[in-house]
């Protein structure tokens, strides 16, 4: 596992570096905590990552592989998650509210008590009436077609 806090720093660098870091080192990162709102983290690789409880709100991720990734309470607020692969990550708890997650993989992604208000999941892939629902949701959440909004939403909660 490798941590450390010049890990923020060379996120900050870029996808071409950071990306050929994570080929180098393929093991998880461990970035807990991370205070990264208005990053820049387009098309990076941050499958497996360790965010617990980081600031990630209004965040450009769009296109990175969040695969595997530990979300647990993470602020992503705001957040462009579109085309992200967020395949079978850990999102317990982790607010979401008003991301936009056009077009993103969410197969096996674990959304209990994520708060997915104003969130867009209108093209989301991989998504199942299951995950939604336990999740918290609103009248402004955006889902697949083939998705209906659960009953617990019209009053603000989850099943």
């Amino acid at each position: 596992m490798i941590s450390g806090g010049h890990l923020i720093a060379m996120l900050a660098s870029g996808a071409e570096q950071w990306n050929a870091y994570r080929q180098r080192h393929p093991g998880g990162v461990m970035l807990n905590f991370a205070s990264l709102r208005n990053a820049q983290l387009a098309h990076l690789d941050l499958h497996g990552a360790f965010l617990l409880e980081s600031d990630l709100q209004t965040a450009n991720l769009a296109w990175s592989s969040l695969a595997g990734a530990i979300m647990r309470k993470s602020d992503l607020r705001g957040s462009d998650l579109r085309y992200a692969i967020i395949d079978s990550a850990d999102l317990f708890g982790a607010d979401l509210s008003g991301a936009d997650l056009r077009y993103a993989s969410l197969t096996s992604t674990f959304l209990k008590r994520a708060n997915l208000r104003g969130a867009d999941l209108s093209a989301a892939r991989g998504l199942t009436a299951r995950q939604i629902e336990e999740a918290f949701g609103d009248g402004r959440t955006r889902l697949p077609n083939h998705l209906a909004r659960p009953a617990a939403w019209s009053h603000g909660g989850a099943s």
